[in-house]
């Protein structure tokens, strides 16, 4: 019997073994699945990294140094190693490329993302780094750390960044945010905005003090104070604001364009001091019970009288529509009994008043439904304007002076009625005008031929003061059925304002410089309101506000006809005549000998316009010194 149980017991013993070491096989097998997986995985991340950083374009040797350049956020080591592969890289549907990281440590969790993209075109880069990390500190607490840095490089390779710092940080009912922010030119010249703000709720009310201060260039200094208190009682919030601005600011700003066949660089400086500007603000939002599902929005009734009328005409605007016809109910033609754009006219001189009425009516029937517009303008005023031109052997001169007393009062509405709703708007305006101005123009005779096209110069002059005083009243209506949305807005608005300014440009053939200036002085009031339902949500509010301030501005715009130096060249590289560009015109070049006098019209040509360039480079120079005295730079 002994017997019997010792051998139980070793073949249970074996059997235990023999399960435990299949456990450690399969254990092991498991280990090397998961390695495998995970090996494959970081393969295929790095293998999608490097895809999607050879379609976006950006290099971060050539790239990454200048547009960090300004970035003193303390994340640099970061942003460097997700600009070289580090982390998950998608490519974005607008051709830009998005790497992400997430790291957990302890009690924090910090997410970056950093997206970049480079226009192969124009070399233009842009980049954008933020930052996460957050950490819970209590039961009731926590702490939240965002790092963000966007930087940008235009094709003339000027670079412009923005970063910022922000730390929230919650406590029981009190969360408290400080915040850093600099933006720095492509002047080097930093915008630094300190502030902090400071939120306690209590039985559903939360206060909200803010302050912020930013400084920037030429010693300017400007606060913002805001003081909020929302209410939040049952399914409605109610929220009062209160804002003061004071100081001074002053800022850059640079675009371009291309438009009509030209290509426009522009750059603008302002510089603004208020000394009052505050506005006190009141919205109510009530949040009502959910849409129900499948109700694609306003409840689909039966209609009768005047609403049926309109949902039986849109209905046949879109059978209209799609036979491609549009049917016009009403038009009033354009009319101007005024005739106030004579006075643009280089050749017109005139003295006296003017008075009359402008506008337009016009309500269509067609594939989006019923449109309307109608506009009315009166003015009366007292003119005296005086032009002249004189032609002499080497160009033009003209001339226009003038002055004028006018007063305006208009009204300007439209809207749109289909089977998803109605969007209308409409505007009033009255306004009263002092102001005399100057402006002069000089354009030389043709200076020769560069591929059949004209070869000017010229230059032209504005100064224009004036004081004006204005008062409207906006407003506009929108509903939809889907989404389920109905919005009232409403704004009215007065202002008293004195300006100075004067502009220069300088033109070579299809090559022109602009630099203009201006100096204002004024007091603004305004109001603003909103009744609708959109979301879920009703919400009505308002706001009044009141201004009274200085400002000082210019702008230099660089323009180049494009299309004008194609049909140039076209014209110059067409030797044969025959409307196209091919190997004919190379063949017909090269037979051409070097003193064909067509090539040595162009070489006048091209030196003279290079001379007049060079003189209207300086013109321009001394206008911009004068518009920078301005400023006092």
């Amino acid at each position: 019997m002994a017997r019997i149980d010792s051998a139980g017991s070793n073949a249970a013993a074996l059997a235990a073994k023999q399960a435990a070491a299949e456990r450690a096989a399969a254990a092991r097998k498991a280990a090397a699945e998961a390695a495998k997986k995970k090996a494959a995985a970081e393969a295929a991340k790095k293998k999608a990294a490097e895809a999607a950083k050879r379609k976006d374009g950006f290099d971060p040797k050539k790239h990454l140094a200048k547009l960090d350049k300004h970035y003193v956020g303390g994340k640099s080591g970061d942003l460097s190693k997700l600009a070289n592969g580090k982390g998950t890289s998608k490519l974005n549907h607008d051709g830009s490329t998005s790497t992400s990281h997430e790291t957990s440590k302890k009690n924090t969790a910090t997410k970056q993302e950093l997206t970049t993209s480079r226009n192969k075109l124009t070399g233009e880069a842009k980049l954008k780094f933020e930052s996460t990390a957050s950490t819970k500190t209590s039961a009731t607490g926590s702490r939240e750390t965002k790092h963000k840095f966007e930087s940008q490089t235009d094709l003339l390779r000027r670079t412009t960044s923005t970063q910022s710092k922000d730390v929230t940080i919650k406590k029981g009912d009190t969360t408290t945010v400080d915040s850093r922010s600099t933006a720095t030119d492509t002047w080097g010249n930093k915008k630094v905005t300190v502030g902090q703000s400071k939120a306690t709720e209590h039985n559903g009310v939360t206060t909200t003090d803010a302050h912020a201060t930013t400084k920037g260039a030429f010693n300017t200094r400007q606060t913002v104070d805001t003081h909020t208190v929302a209410t939040e009682k049952g399914n409605a919030t109610t929220t009062v604001t209160n804002k003061s601005t004071k100081g001074s600011e002053f800022a850059l700003s640079h675009s371009k364009e291309f438009a009509d066949g030209k290509f426009t660089l522009k750059d603008s400086a302002d510089w603004k001091k208020q000394s009052f500007n505050k506005e006190t603000g009141k919205e109510k939002e009530w949040k009502l019970r959910d849409v129900p599902k499948g109700d694609s929005g306003f409840t689909q009734q039966k209609t009768t009288g005047v609403q049926g009328k309109l949902d039986k005409a849109t209905k046949v605007g879109d059978a209209l529509g799609a036979m491609g016809v549009q049917k016009t109910l009403v038009e009033t033609p354009k009319f101007d009994n005024a005739k106030l754009g004579d006075l643009e006219n280089e050749k017109y001189s005139f003295a006296g008043k003017k008075v009359g009425t402008s506008g337009e009516t016009k309500v269509t029937v067609g594939a989006d439904g019923i449109n309307a517009v109608y506009k009315r303008e009166a003015s009366a005023g007292l003119y005296a304007q005086h032009n002249d031109s004189v032609t002499g052997a080497h160009g033009t001169a003209s001339y226009q002076a003038g002055a004028k007393l006018e007063a305006k009062a208009g009204v300007d509405a439209k809207g749109k009625l289909n089977l998803n709703g109605l969007d209308a708007s409409a505007n009033a305006r009255v306004g009263v005008t002092a102001e005399a101005s100057i402006k002069g123009k000089l354009e030389s005779n043709s200076l020769g031929t560069i591929g059949g096209k004209e070869i000017k110069v010229g230059l032209e002059g504005s100064a224009k003061v004036a004081a004006e005083a204005e008062a409207h009243v906006d407003g506009k209506v929108k509903i939809t059925r889907n989404p389920p949305s109905a919005i009232v807005e409403g704004s009215a608005g007065a202002s008293a304002v004195v300006k100075a300014e004067a502009e220069v440009k300088a033109s070579a053939g299809p090559f022109s410089v602009k630099a203009s200036g201006y100096a204002s002085a004024g007091a603004e009031a305004k109001a603003s309101g909103v009744l609708g339902y959109s979301d879920g949500k009703l919400k009505i509010g308002g706001s009044l506000g009141a201004a009274v301030g200085l400002g000082l501005g210019g702008s230099v715009n660089v323009e180049v006809d494009v299309k004008q130096i194609g049909e140039m060249a076209k014209n110059t590289a067409d030797i044969n005549h025959d409307g196209k560009l091919d190997i004919h015109d190379a063949t017909a070049a090269a037979r051409k000998v070097v003193g064909d006098k067509a090539v040595d019209t162009a070489k006048a040509a091209v030196h003279t316009v290079a001379n007049v360039a060079s003189s209207a480079v300086s013109t321009v120079s001394s206008a911009a010194k004068t518009v920078s005295s301005w400023f006092g730079w």
